[in-house]
């Protein structure tokens, strides 16, 4: 197969492509993406036999990783023609997506999956869930506050008002986008074409926000962000309110928050949803690129395994100083520890310690190398909420 980037007289084909796999072309959010966020450059074709068999976006973001921002590569509209499915043609397209992504500096990566089982196989790792709340309208009642006032947002120009919730809701967590003004416009007029926006405010200063849609029965919030708990209250006030345009309300938010101890009714309503992916598309560049604790003093053998990127199999020796990492490929050394690539994104982005990867048989390493590995690599409360 041959891939390249987009060029402007592709665009039809990309449109089709995804007209056929995701969104029809009249859909809102097809008609705000195509006319306001859609880049040919960030678009890999792959073609066979001079037909186009596949196609995903490469969207660039700034990643906070561990109190440092990172520039990544967020895979999304990944589609392949009905004509080229069950023939590997995926599997040629994320190859191909990892080389142009290395080419661009991006060394880790972030896909949504549909379903996580497809990709894993492929060096994926699930690194953020959330949670994902329902309750009827009337069960609200106890976790409201009336003191709040509220105000819609109708446009891009009120992006501070949502920004400054943001940083804080963000504040203490990692794995999350920096949003800057552009993104912050392009997330409202993303919103404004298919929904609503409301603002919570304490006196004069935004406490809380949420992107919602009002449906048949059940008000829906994709975006649902906090300064403090009297914000949060305050979003559920709002919504308390619609009671007479609804039946239940159902949310996502970030997995750190345990308010839902205090619900009413902790046994309904309450499950989590896998939201993003990791991956590691280069190893040196990766290990190079994050921060460690200023503490952290010492070298590791690494070995790693990739069934997509041949330059990331093989061994490399970690050395941490000063709260900067070191990395140089061995051949002749034994490792300390053995992972497959999709366990040291688990690592770097701290979703998970050594010691529950070894249990779950994604590391193998001495007691001593575990140890070593937590100090490199200590866990970190992840977040993101990016959707295309």
């Amino acid at each position: 197969m041959d891939f390249r980037l987009a060029k402007e007289e592709d665009r039809d084909l990309v449109e089709s492509l995804w007209a056929y796999c995701f969104e029809p072309r009249e859909h809102p959010f097809f008609q705000w993406y195509f006319s306001k966020f859609y880049q040919p450059e960030n678009v890999l074709m792959g073609f066979k036999d001079g037909e186009m068999a596949c196609l995903t976006h490469l969207n660039p973001y700034t990643l906070r990783l561990r109190g440092r921002d990172v520039p990544t590569s967020y895979i999304v509209g990944l589609a392949t023609h009905p004509a080229a499915r069950r023939s590997g043609v995926g599997r040629m397209l994320l190859t191909a997506a990892l080389k142009e992504m290395k080419r661009r500096g991006h060394y880790i990566n972030i896909l949504m999956p549909s379903k996580a089982g497809f990709y894993q196989p492929y060096g994926y790792e699930l690194y953020c869930h959330q949670w994902k709340e329902t309750m009827p309208l009337e069960s609200l009642r106890p976790l409201t506050d009336r003191t709040v006032r509220f105000a819609f947002v109708n446009s891009a120009d009120q992006w501070p008002y949502l920004a400054s919730v943001y940083e804080a809701y963000t504040k203490h967590l990692s794995g999350y986008a920096v949003r800057n003004e552009a993104s912050w416009r392009s997330h409202i007029e993303a919103q404004l074409a298919e929904g609503y926006i409301a603002v919570v405010f304490h006196d004069d200063t935004p406490i809380a926000y949420m992107f919602y849609q009002i449906g048949e029965g059940t008000i829906t919030s994709g975006e649902f962000v906090y300064a403090t708990l009297q914000g949060k209250r305050g979003l559920l006030e709002y919504i308390y309110n619609h009671r007479s345009q609804g039946r239940e309300f159902q949310w996502n938010e970030g997995i750190h928050d345990q308010s839902y101890r205090f619900y009413p009714d902790g046994k309904q309503g309450h499950e989590t949803m896998p939201f993003m992916t990791c991956r590691i598309v280069d190893v040196k560049g990766a290990l190079e690129q994050i921060p460690y604790p200023e503490q952290a003093e010492g070298s590791l053998v690494i070995q790693t395994e990739d069934p997509l990127a041949d330059w990331n199999t093989g061994t490399f020796r970690l050395t941490v100083r000063q709260g900067r990492g070191f990395v140089e490929r061995t051949a002749q050394e034994q490792p300390d520890a053995v992972m497959p690539i999709g366990t040291l994104a688990l690592l770097v982005f701290g979703a998970m310690d050594p010691a529950n990867l070894a249990f779950n048989e994604k590391l193998s390493g001495s007691d001593k190398a575990l140890q070593t590995l937590g100090t490199f690599f200590p866990t970190e409360k992840c977040y993101i909420n990016e959707w295309y």
